[in-house]
């Protein structure tokens, strides 16, 4: 095999041939290859293939470096004479994602009860009944509740529950598992947990974590099975090892023997799956418990010197980690030619060496990169002004033909974006499956008060902004067909209600009328004003935020967006036309962009992934093992970088893990873009920024 490209980092994991080895590999540092190359080496040593187990963690990344492995090896293998040389040698090394490999081993140990797995709609069947039953248990005891629970509200705690069980079973942590879940259910959950498991096992069906936690039971129990199998794999190599959960980590240990040749490639600084349970700290846990080698893949081969540095000031503040002095691969070229002109020009005069270490950037400071160079931050005063200057950068990086991408924290930033792209009709692409911003509750609201107001409302919109706030009027006064007021004064007139009831909506319902009537007086922006504050829209969706600060931040930028692609319309039929384009275009999005395309590769991020001539949209986990020429990360403030309201250290150190991969994903220019806000509502930049500012 021919190694003449690979630098001596990469050799050294590449022909690390026995025991463990825990190879931190940084962004763009070649870790693909590594891999790939090691495989063929360990065949060249004569290790048979199929004693070969190599363990990713997405089903495409598994097909990805799978096919990768065999156009390597495909290339690497002499022609010969004799053959036709049309066909390529097959070697049968095993790929495959966790899952998939214990759903092996459980299959193949005849220990799989069911093959059928449970499907999400089946789970909440399963999981429905029980939080009925303990939720009139609560009624039951008196148990304090924050009011009537509107409809869909079990849905949701049903979906973080069953995401709480997922995590218990990845961590075996009860206790953090606990935490997820919503407070009412909390003194419960562990019971919820064992009526689950039992009722999975009465239908017969596999939860799709159950198969990490039976393997895990199965080889620890079972020590013929455990001697097979670690006799069945010789070799075990895994990518992305830093997404690692505490139940895979204890599966691997048992499934290797001596003298354990696991080969662990991952860095701890990209560990951003806490939420699934995964924990970087099993990188360091390897290293002490199995005594591994521990090499580093130090030369970035994606970015700019001026990112590599800019992203290393920032993930150094995490004190829980692997200490790493990366650099990137233009700056070793760099440094080799500055060591050869030293050799012919001793005689360099000071100004000289000084212009020469600042091109090395020995000497130079992240700061200047400040407003400039390949790493800028901006700031802007509201949100509008900042994806204004986005949309005029992207379109400027389109015409040169160069790979953009937006980076956000959430999917709801994203959306919003999106549609404005859509106005400025600047073409996009957004892999992530995400609902429509025009499908969020509150512009669903709007939009029925505004469509109600021009007699062009249905009865479905009436009952759903007729008590936002409450205007004491029931489903009953309503009645089936189009919206007509003047029934419901009717019903109220001759209905059995109690004399306050009737006194409520006499009061309530001409002052309804008189609102809508004013509203369809307006053009859109100030008719939306006056929907929030005269017919008291905004009071009420401040009641429901509660106490959650960082919900009603995130409804505020909502609205000043709605605003602002409101006033870009002549009224609401143009402006639900606009909608319904959008919606369209984003169902056309979804189907060309596939199922998960935001895996195929390294260079799924540029022109070579059919993305020509058009932006990317993405949350940072959606860009995670992409690159992009160009990438913006907006909203850089705090309560988004890092999300949430008041982080505890951990989590912290996990947002900034999620703030740097998202900058390590640009290879020529990356700009960070944040809010000072206005000064009825200042907003803070982020924490993060501070190493780059200061």
């Amino acid at each position: 095999m021919d190694l003449r490209n690979a630098n001596e980092p990469q050799k050294a994991a590449i022909m690390h041939l026995r025991g463990p080895c825990l190879v931190l590999a940084g962004p763009g540092s070649g870790k693909t290859y590594t891999i790939t190359n090691r495989i063929l080496y360990l065949l060249e040593q004569g290790v048979p293939p199929e004693s070969i187990l190599v363990i990713t963690f997405m089903k495409e990344a598994a097909l990805s470096m799978q096919n990768r492995f065999q156009e390597m090896a495909a290339a690497d293998t002499p022609p010969s004479d004799r053959f036709s040389t049309q066909h390529k040698p097959t070697y049968p090394v095993n790929f495959g994602t966790f899952h998939s490999v214990f759903y092996h081993i459980l299959k193949a140990s005849n220990a799989l009860k069911s093959t059928k797995l449970l499907s999400n709609s089946e789970k909440k069947n399963l999981i429905f009944p029980i939080l009925k039953t303990y939720g009139r248990q609560q009624e039951q005891s008196g148990a304090p509740q924050e009011g009537q629970e509107e409809a869909g509200s079990l849905s949701d705690d049903a979906a973080q529950i069953l995401s709480a069980i997922g995590y218990y079973k990845n961590t075996m942590q009860m206790a953090a598992a606990c935490e997820k879940v919503p407070v009412r259910w909390q003194a419960q959950f562990e019971a919820i947990c064992r009526e689950y498991a039992l009722a999975v096992k009465k239908l017969g069906r596999l939860d799709f974590d159950d198969m990490l936690y039976e393997c895990r039971m199965l080889l620890q129990e079972n020590a013929s099975i455990r001697n097979y199998w670690q006799n069945r794999f010789r070799y075990i190599l895994i990518d992305e090892f830093q997404d690692i959960n505490p139940v895979q980590y204890e599966a691997v240990k048992l499934l290797a023997a001596r003298p354990y040749n696991i080969f662990a490639v991952g860095d701890d600084d990209q560990a951003i799956y806490g939420f699934r349970g995964s924990q970087p700290e099993c990188l360091k846990r390897f290293e002490a418990e199995f005594h591994a080698r521990q090499l580093l893949l130090d030369v970035n081969y994606r970015s700019q010197a001026e990112i590599v540095r800019a992203s290393l000031a920032v993930i150094e503040e995490n004190k829980d980690r692997f200490v790493k002095q990366l650099r990137a691969a233009s700056e070793c070229l760099e440094r080799e030619d500055m060591k050869t002109e030293e050799k012919m020009a001793e005689e360099k005069t000071t100004e000289e060496r000084t212009m020469g270490e600042k091109a090395t950037g020995k000497s130079s400071s992240i700061k200047e990169g400040v407003g400039k160079g390949p790493v800028s931050v901006h700031a802007f005063s509201e949100k509008e002004a900042q994806y204004s200057h986005m949309q005029q950068a992207i379109s400027r990086c389109l015409q040169r033909g160069e790979s953009c991408a937006v980076l956000f924290r959430t999917n709801s930033y994203m959306q919003g974006f999106a549609a404005r792209l859509k106005s400025a009709d600047i073409p996009y692409e957004m892999k992530e499956k995400a609902a429509s911003i025009y499908e969020h509750f509150i512009v669903q609201d709007i939009m029925a008060y505004l469509q109600i107001a021009t007699g062009e409302g249905s009865r479905e919109q009436l009952l759903r902004i007729m008590n936002r706030p409450s205007r004491y009027i029931s489903r009953e006064a309503v009645g089936e067909g189009s919206v007509d007021l003047d029934k419901i004064e009717e019903y109220y007139r001759r209905a059995q209600v109690t004399e306050m009831q009737r006194d409520r909506v006499r009061k309530e319902l001409p002052r309804f009328r008189k609102q809508l009537q004013s509203v369809k007086s307006f053009t859109l922006r100030p008719g939306i004003n006056y929907i929030l504050k005269a017919m008291g829209y905004e009071q009420y969706l401040k009641e429901q935020a509660g106490t959650g600060t960082e919900k009603w931040q995130e409804w505020q930028d909502l609205l000043d967006w709605l605003k602002e692609d409101a006033s870009k319309y002549s009224g609401v039929k143009e402006w639900k036309a606009f909608q319904e384009a959008y919606e369209k275009s984003l169902e056309q999005n979804r189907t060309q962009a596939g199922p998960h395309p935001q895996k195929q590769g390294e260079k799924a991020g540029g022109r070579e992934s059919g993305g020509k001539g058009k932006v990317h949209l993405l949350t940072v986990h959606g860009a995670k093992g992409l690159e992009f020429d160009n990438v913006w990360i907006p909203d850089c403030n705090e309560k988004i970088f890092p999300h949430g309201t008041m982080p505890d250290e951990s989590t912290v150190e996990e947002e900034r893990r999620i703030f740097y991969v998202a900058m390590t994903r640009a290879k020529k220019n990356l700009e960070l873009l944040y809010l000072t806000g206005t000064k009825e509502r200042p907003r803070q930049s982020s924490r993060f920024l501070n190493p780059l500012i200061r």
